[in-house]
């Protein structure tokens, strides 16, 4: 059973519950030598088997999500007791795609994508100060209503082959943990195969 509408449909129930976490997700990527790294993301958008997610090309994560390394988002929604785990393969997001949605990010994010420009997202800065001082030097040479996407801004489709299900919702703490996989096609039509995992 594809369980992405219902994911969808419960990221809705945990929007209408004024649930924090509704709309960030958790990425965690390994580097070929085996570190490991997490950050909290926004997750733009949900299309079909696609997880989209903004991503700076300055940004460490973004080499090694292009260069093929191993990922995971984790999505938690207090308000519903409810997590996903997904994995999968990744495709780079188109130009236009990308323009279209920056848009909608808030006009201090959009100063964020202007900053990696002159200092790479996670490089070191002379301090919190010197920061601030970029930051409002870029808003007095770039007005808010002039703001476009820089080179820089990127983003990934995250294409779920692999989406685990956990329910923390039971009161008898035996919870609902459940794999779905893409292999074969069902009678349904379906792609994703389901099973009952021990939680």
């Amino acid at each position: 059973m594809n369980p992405i509408p219902g994911l969808i449909d419960e990221r809705a129930a945990a929007r209408a519950a004024g649930d924090a976490n509704a709309d960030i997700c958790f990425l965690a990527v390994a580097s070929p030598d085996g570190d490991a790294s997490v950050r909290t993301l926004v997750l733009r958008d949900i299309v079909g088997d696609r997880f989209g997610l903004f991503i700076s090309g300055t940004s460490h994560k973004w080499s090694l999500l292009t260069a093929g390394a191993s990922y995971q988002i984790l999505v938690y929604w207090p308000s519903l007791m409810l997590q996903y785990r997904i994995s999968g393969t990744i495709e780079t997001m188109d130009r236009a795609y990308i323009a279209n949605q920056w848009q909608n990010k808030p006009d201090a994010s959009k100063y964020l994508d202007y900053l990696y420009e002159m200092a790479p997202q996670s490089s070191p800065v002379a301090s919190r100060p010197a920061l601030l001082d970029l930051v409002s030097k870029l808003k007095s040479e770039h007005p808010a209503a002039t703001l476009q996407p820089p080179q820089a801004v990127s983003g990934v489709w995250c294409i779920a082959t692999t989406i685990e299900r956990l329910d923390l919702s039971s009161s008898d703490r035996i919870h609902d943990r459940t794999r779905h996989t893409v292999g074969g096609i069902g009678p349904e039509g379906d792609k994703w195969q389901t099973e009952v995992l021990s939680p």
